[in-house]
């Protein structure tokens, strides 16, 4: 589990302190003490902010500017977007949240984005006690990408974000360094944006920009797991799936562009932990198969954004603010030609 969260924020964020969240996120190992469906729940209780946010993050940035890319004009981008988690949802109480034959002390616990501070205290039904760990101080989920948008015909463009497989690699220290394989990771998303002037009568006439997209993006995660030392089949699979709408006003300029407009977006994060994991020792020790396995839906709901280009040569400067549960800001640099 600790793999999972830390490749995670290793692959959303290069913001963050890595070595600070590792050492947070290693004391999530101890949800297998609780069992059954209470593994499930607290993993998706104290984790709950990164999909939201990553989901946040992946449905903002697909645009420059309202009026379509001209026809076999093109852009590449390296963007990054910063979603900013609420207040509320930095904290929770695992009294409410279904645990199943464990007591709870009172209070709220830290989520992955909450505070450096000590979590609740449960009492497991063999009397052990198990606390809840701390945050991560990291109130925000950032998501790097890279983009291309190419202009086809008839007002219409297209964007394509895509990472191949890559292997996630972690430095293992020891008599000799080496970089051990642990899992992997691919990204693919399109989105369409069209002009709908020119289906208003008198639309080419007017001063600005009217047109709606659409974009999808699928972002797959494998973690090659080893709980127990020397285990097989041990193994996270996560996929996150992010859809957005947007209708967009604006007014594109020989060197800058501005934009604003109404969408709605949504997303599913799933994370299924498979394999056999031991935990305990002697009469105590007992074997967990696949112990979790959920689906977390977010609906972001309508949001407000608004957006600038600027346009220096070849170079392109772009910036962009989304506003919904979790406000996301996104800008970034890249170059462009008839865009």
């Amino acid at each position: 589990m600790k793999k999972l969260l830390f490749s995670i924020l290793l692959v959303t964020s290069f913001l963050a302190p890595i070595e600070e969240s590792h050492g947070q996120l290693k004391k999530i190992e101890k949800f297998l003490d609780a069992g059954g469906d209470n593994i499930d729940a607290l993993t998706k209780a104290y984790l709950s902010p990164l999909p939201n946010g990553i989901i946040s993050g992946l449905n903002s940035g697909w645009t420059t500017k309202a009026k379509p890319t001209k026809s076999l004009g093109f852009s590449l981008q390296l963007r990054a977007s910063v979603a900013t988690v609420p207040s509320v949802e930095q904290m929770f109480d695992a009294s409410s949240i279904g645990l199943e034959g464990i007591s709870v002390s009172p209070g709220t616990s830290s989520t992955v984005a909450g505070e450096n501070i000590r979590g609740q205290i449960l009492t497991l039904p063999d009397n052990s006690t198990l606390t809840l760990p701390s945050g991560t101080n990291l109130p925000y989920v950032p998501t790097p990408m890279v983009q291309a948008n190419l202009g086809l015909f008839l007002g219409t463009d297209v964007t394509v974000r895509y990472v191949p497989e890559i292997n996630l690699q972690e430095l293992e220290r020891g008599p000799i360094d080496r970089f051990q394989d642990f899992g992997s990771i691919d990204l693919f998303g399109v989105g369409v944006k069209h002009d709908i002037n020119q289906w208003i009568p008198g639309g080419k006439l007017l001063p600005i920009d009217l047109t709606i997209m659409a974009a999808y993006t699928q972002l797959n995660m494998a973690v090659n797991l080893e709980f127990n030392t020397g285990a097989q089949g041990q193994r996270v699979e996560s996929s996150t799936q992010a859809i957005v709408t947007n209708f967009l006003v604006g007014k594109t300029l020989p060197f800058i562009s501005a934009y604003a407009g109404v969408g709605y977006q949504s997303g599913t994060f799933e994370l299924n932990m498979l394999g056999d994991y031991v935990i305990g020792s002697g009469v105590a020790q007992s074997t967990l198969t696949d112990p979790v396995s959920y689906t977390q839906n977010y609906d972001g709901g309508i949001h407000l954004l608004a957006g600038a280009q600027i346009k220096l040569a070849i170079l392109r400067i772009f910036a962009e603010v989304t506003t919904a549960e979790y406000t996301t800001f996104n800008g970034g640099i890249g170059i462009g030609l008839r865009n």
